[in-house]
């Protein structure tokens, strides 16, 4: 048992703060062993703030917030633990560069008793430039972004609409340009390059391939600094193609992250296969073949469908089971000839 040095009375040891009872340290004392303060760097241009070796995009208030958290035991006295701080108003210009705001901090004594105590937070501000808006002033170029394929022009429109919906990509991109058999996306970080290269490839079946030149070697960091390039190559495969797999040709219904969806042409069954097979050259490219008519479907019996082609006049007859799918007169069906062999496929166009 200990006594309060203010108001005489005896309370335990969970009751006693700096040599007050807890009534009277929430009159007389104070939880602050020295003013909490903060540096920050602040760039000029975009506003991003310098905080712990990396620039970020948000408000002063919430890296104040993270800082008096984080360091708590340097400016609080040992019986006092922080567990929540918000300013109760605006910053203050002390003077050039230094800024104060007053802040309530939400403390529990002795792990048992929550009050509340005011302090001002002194703010050491140093006005710079980011690197990032350093090097879009300059056009310094870290890393290039270069999507091909078949498909490269049909995706640039969503792969706008994902690096304006993400400021993660948005902020770090130069410009974006066309290019042959696709497009380039120029960037001042290679971070979120990387990134921006993978979720192409994730999203719309792609490899990415990743190679490095170096331009100079920063001697203080110890590292070559240049240019990184990330190629995205797509699937060459679209909507319709016709491929070869495991022996057996198959249409592409579609290509997507989860891989490529085939349908059977003999059989018509539905399977999915990982791009990994396309990569590793199992999934070949059927190109020696034609479109030998589209027919519609002007009458079916028990054994036979009968066809017309409008175009030609041509008339065609089909026994059933040559048609790998349920057909009603007034359907079209296309036929293929592959490798001198007839395939029927539903005509969707």
């Amino acid at each position: 048992m200990k006594y309060c040095l203010n108001c005489g009375r005896e309370v335990p040891d969970e009751d006693y703060v700096n040599g007050y009872c807890v009534d009277c340290f929430r009159k007389l004392g104070s939880p602050f062993a020295k003013q909490p303060s903060i540096e920050v760097k602040v760039c000029s241009k975009c506003g991003s703030i310098f905080y712990k070796g990396e620039w970020l995009q948000e408000n002063l208030e919430s890296i104040i917030r993270r800082h008096l958290m984080e360091t708590q035991g340097k400016y609080l006295i040992g019986p006092a633990e922080l567990v929540g701080a918000e300013p109760v108003d605006g910053i203050q210009e002390v003077s050039r560069g230094l800024y104060v705001q007053k802040w309530v901090f939400n403390l529990v004594l002795n792990g048992k008793h929550f009050t509340q105590f005011e302090n001002n937070v002194k703010i050491t501000v140093t006005k710079t430039v980011c690197p990032r808006c350093t090097a879009r002033a300059s056009k310094r170029i870290a890393a290039l972004v270069q999507v091909r394929g078949l498909r490269a022009s049909a995706i640039r429109k969503d792969v706008e609409r994902l690096i304006e919906s993400n400021a993660g990509f948005n902020e770090y991109i130069l410009d974006i340009e066309d290019a042959q058999n696709g497009f380039d996306i120029r960037f001042i970080d290679q971070l979120p390059a990387r990134k921006l290269a993978h979720e192409i490839a994730r999203l719309y079946g792609g490899h990415v391939r990743e190679t490095f030149k170096s331009t100079r070697y920063d001697s203080r960091k110890g590292v070559w600094l240049g240019i990184l390039t990330l190629s995205v190559r797509l699937v060459d495969l679209a909507e319709g193609s016709i491929v070869r797999y495991n022996g057996e040709l198959w249409v592409v219904k579609r290509v997507d992250e989860k891989g490529l969806h085939l349908e059977n042409l003999a059989s018509m069954k539905n399977i999915t296969i990982p791009l990994a097979e396309y990569w590793g050259d199992r999934v070949s490219v059927v190109e020696n073949y034609y479109v030998k008519g589209v027919y519609e479907v002007v009458a079916v019996d028990k054994a036979m469908a009968y066809l017309v082609n409008r175009e030609s006049g041509e008339l065609r007859e089909i026994m059933l089971p040559n048609i790998p799918f349920q057909i009603k007169q007034g359907d079209y069906i296309k036929i293929l000839v592959i490798d001198d062999k007839e395939y029927v496929v539903k005509h969707t166009d």
